[in-house]
Formats: C-alpha cells, sequence, structure tokens
C-alpha cells in the first residue's frame, strides 16, 4: 500500500492508496485492496472518497482538471481551497456528473496577498497549493491539461489527524465534505487530516486497527464506535460487540501516538434502539476510558434537535458542535504533552 505519497500526473491524491482503473477513470480508493481484503466485506466494498484532495502547483497559472462521479441521490460537489483559504468566486465548488466533468482553474487575482496573509498568520497551508476537495460520493480521476507540480517540502502542515469511525465521521449530511468533523477540527488545531469514515460499515474489526497503527502518516487520531452497530441491518450481539471494543481499543493503546476516543452521539431512533445504545455507551467507557482519550458521545452531542430528518446523522449544526467540541478536548490535551 501507498500512503500519502501517491503522486499521479505529477498531483499530490491526498488520502488516497490506490488508482483504480476502470472505464470511467481512476477510481480513487482509500484503502488498498491488499488491506481491504483482509477487513470485511463493507470495507472492501466502500467506494466513497471521502477526505480525498487533488493537490498540486499550477507552473502556467492555470489547469483544466477531468472528473467523474457516480451518480447518486446527493450532489457531487467538489470545493476548491487555495492553500488554506476557500476558493472564491467561480473557483469556489463545481458539481461533477456521471459523465466527464472538465473543471477550470485559475490562480486568484489576490495570491499576493494570499500569500502574506498566510505568512503572518502562520497557515499551515501555502496559498499556492490547489486543493481540489472531493465530495464523499465515488468519484474518478479521469486527466489534467496544463503543467502541475507535486505540493513541495513545507507547503503542507507538519502534523496529521487521522478519524476513523462510521458515515458521520465520513461526512454524511454535512452536506459538503469541508463540513465534515474531521475537516473541521483539523482547521481549529492547524493539521492536515485523514478521513477513515466508513459509511455503514465502521464495525471495529481487529483487522482495522492493526491497519490504522501500520500507519505511520499521522500523528494523532480519534475513533468513533458503535452506532453501525445498531439496528437490523447491521446489529452485532452484545458479547460481539463487547470482544470487538475490547481488542479495538487494546490495539490501539499499544501504540504510543494519541487517540481520542467517543461512543454513540445522540440519535432519533425508537426506544429498543436507545436502549442498545446506551448498553454499547457503557462498554465503549468500560474499555476506551481506561486506554484511550475518551469523551462520551452524548458530551458531543446530545441534543435531539440537532439530528437530521432520517433520526440517525447529525445536521450541519450538529456536525459543527461535535467539531467544536472535540477540536476544544483534543487542543487542550495535546497542549499537555509533546506534540
Amino acid at each position: 500500500c501507498i500512503r500519502d505519497s501517491m503522486i499521479f500526473d505529477q498531483i499530490l491524491f491526498h488520502n488516497v492508496e490506490e488508482l483504480e482503473e476502470t472505464e470511467k477513470g481512476y477510481l480513487l480508493r482509500r484503502v488498498c485492496k491488499k488491506v481491504r481484503d483482509g477487513i470485511s466485506d463493507g470495507v472492501q466494498n466502500n467506494r466513497f472518497a471521502t477526505g480525498v484532495e487533488l493537490r498540486f502547483r499550477m507552473t502556467d497559472g492555470a489547469v483544466d482538471l477531468t472528473l467523474s462521479s457516480e451518480l447518486v441521490a446527493e450532489s457531487a460537489t467538489v470545493h476548491i481551497f487555495f492553500g488554506s483559504f476557500q476558493g472564491g468566486g467561480e473557483y469556489s465548488s463545481k458539481n461533477v456528473g456521471p459523465g466527464n466533468t472538465t473543471i477550470h482553474i485559475e490562480y486568484p487575482t489576490g495570491m499576493e496577498k494570499l500569500r502574506q496573509l498566510a505568512e503572518e498568520y502562520h497557515l499551515p497551508y501555502d496559498p499556492e497549493v490547489v486543493r481540489v476537495v472531493m465530495p464523499y460520493t465515488p468519484c474518478y480521476y479521469v486527466g489534467v491539461k496544463g503543467k502541475v507540480e507535486p505540493p513541495r517540502s513545507g507547503d503542507l502542515p507538519e502534523k496529521t489527524y487521522l478519524a476513523y469511525g462510521s458515515s458521520i465521521t465520513h461526512g454524511s449530511l454535512g452536506l459538503i465534505q469541508p463540513d465534515s468533523y474531521a475537516f473541521r477540527i483539523a482547521q481549529q488545531l492547524g493539521t492536515d487530516y485523514l478521513n477513515l469514515g466508513f459509511a455503514g460499515c465502521a464495525l471495529m474489526e481487529e483487522e482495522m486497527a492493526e491497519y490504522l497503527i501500520s500507519r505511520k502518516d499521522w500523528d494523532f487520531a480519534s475513533v468513533e464506535m458503535g452506532i453501525n452497530a445498531v439496528g437490523e441491518k447491521r446489529r452485532l450481539e452484545l458479547a460481539e460487540f463487547e470482544r470487538r471494543i475490547d481488542r479495538f481499543t487494546q490495539i490501539l493503546a499499544a501504540d504510543p501516538r494519541p487517540v481520542f476516543a467517543t461512543s454513540i452521539f445522540v440519535f432519533n431512533g425508537e426506544d429498543a434502539e436507545q436502549e442498545l445504545a446506551e448498553k454499547m455507551r457503557r462498554i465503549v467507557r468500560r474499555y476506551a476510558a481506561e486506554r484511550l482519550i475518551f469523551t462520551d458521545g452524548l458530551q458531543l452531542l446530545g441534543d435531539p434537535t440537532l439530528i437530521s430528518a432520517d433520526c440517525t446523522h447529525p445536521s450541519v449544526r450538529g456536525i459543527e458542535q461535535i467539531a467544536v467540541r472535540w477540536g476544544h478536548i483534543m487542543q487542550e490535551t495535546l497542549q499537555m504533552t509533546d506534540f
């Protein structure tokens, strides 16, 4: 597997371990096949572009980037950043359809001012690095026209935050990928980020824990545990759930890097689901509080009015609350260490 050094066509494919060649283009895979096949069917079949960014410098000041996506219910929108700055005007966001979509990108006319601000405020990304933030829908890279080069040494943040969890980590109902809590926490802390949210299949497999600690491209991490084990389709027996939480947290705790852990956030399911979720919260607390840096999910998000109409996923405001509260806890904790 290749880590964050995945460079193709002189573009850095951030949070991509494998480019899978298909008729539609290169499917952006966050976990390589060798690892996927050893974890679970859910992870094997996960094709989302969650947390993927295409990063490059434009040698001539402009490029045409061609992408495509799969036709899904939610809109597939890429967001363009120039370093730490969100793109403006016509270079802020672009919809990507199931056919080839070519996106023209130019450097903003105020680049000199952006460079000045980045230096004055010690921003983590160089503004000349174009960051094309992909949507969480399955996406394909088709090609690029124009001269580009990968980011240079010093262009990107020194530290990296890795987030593992369910569709909530993945960014569902955040509406745009930059509003996922992983992205927002990284912004707060001035770090880079890796999003390993797996919609519907974050089941705390032992093999997943081993994979996470095998990666040397992160400095601290968070794990959101439990919601995918609630409900008839994904339910684990409590004994199996406890066995997995025990082993999962044990493996993570053996790594010296800080790992922040949480349990199930508030959701608006039926009484039986709420009872099961509360039992699971107690199990997660039992093991994570002793081994990791634990915060109860209800402490991060306990307001049922901040849950979307599907009764499970936080709304945009709910996600922002998780980001602000957990980000504050992470910042305070990390400041007390050598981090």
